[in-house]
């Protein structure tokens, strides 16, 4: 009897044994899942070299946009590990690297690389906090190796936003009403070099880069982040 009580006994104990094994399991799992997402960083390119070919980027020597970048264009945000990372720009099917990158990322944070004129580059940290509700928020980038003087940027008709922003120079973000149109002049001048007519949207963030190799082609660009 002593012996078929203890057998009967051991069966509910190694159930919740196995249970407990599978619950601590699953936790484990989820963590390093967690684990892993939080050590990702996000990086974004686009191409603002006027007159370039079509870039691919690569990290650490494996391309990673899927189609190559051309002129005025942008990638969608491609998922990278964070830490010190070597960036390139290649033409599309080319070995030669045009210009390299140095990146330090930071886990859970966004980027974006720009190609520049020269062979050049900048990055910039993206800020992806919402805007308030019922509007769009917007950056202002100044990537015109023909813009001899620094640049302002400002409501079309309206209140001026960003000053005196240098070439590869990056303005804070704004809060603005959806399709706001903006205009570009030389700093202190009321004369527009461009205007900038957009549709942008309200809970999205966007940045706004001109660009352009002689003052005949300078234009802007929309880059939508979110």
């Amino acid at each position: 009897m002593k012996t078929n009580f203890n057998t009967r006994s051991l069966k509910p104990a190694s159930l919740l044994f196995s249970a407990i094994i599978l619950v601590s399991v699953a936790f484990t799992s989820c963590t390093k899942d967690k684990a892993n997402t939080s050590l990702s960083a996000y990086v974004q390119v686009a191409n603002s070299a006027e007159g370039s070919a079509p870039q691919d980027f690569y990290l650490d020597n494996s391309k990673v946009t899927t189609s190559a970048v051309a002129y005025g264009q942008s990638s969608t945000f491609i998922e990278s590990s964070a830490g010190d990372r070597m960036g390139a720009f290649k033409n599309t099917g080319s070995a030669t690297t045009n210009t390299s990158v140095n990146l330090s990322l930071s886990a859970g944070k966004y980027y974006t690389v720009f190609y520049v004129d020269g062979n050049t580059h900048t990055t910039v940290q993206d800020d992806r906090t919402a805007p308030p509700s019922g509007k769009a928020r917007i950056r202002f980038i100044n990537l015109s190796s023909a813009l001899s003087s620094n640049v302002d940027f400002a409501l079309s008709g309206g209140a001026k936003l960003a000053s005196a922003i240098g070439f590869k120079g990056a303005s804070e973000y704004y809060d603005v009403d959806p399709a706001s149109s903006f205009s570009v002049s030389a700093s202190g001048s009321s004369s527009a070099l461009v205007n900038i007519p957009t549709t942008i949207q309200a809970g999205h963030i966007y940045t706004i880069f001109v660009s352009g190799d002689t003052n005949a082609t300078v234009s802007y660009h929309l880059v939508t982040e979110s």
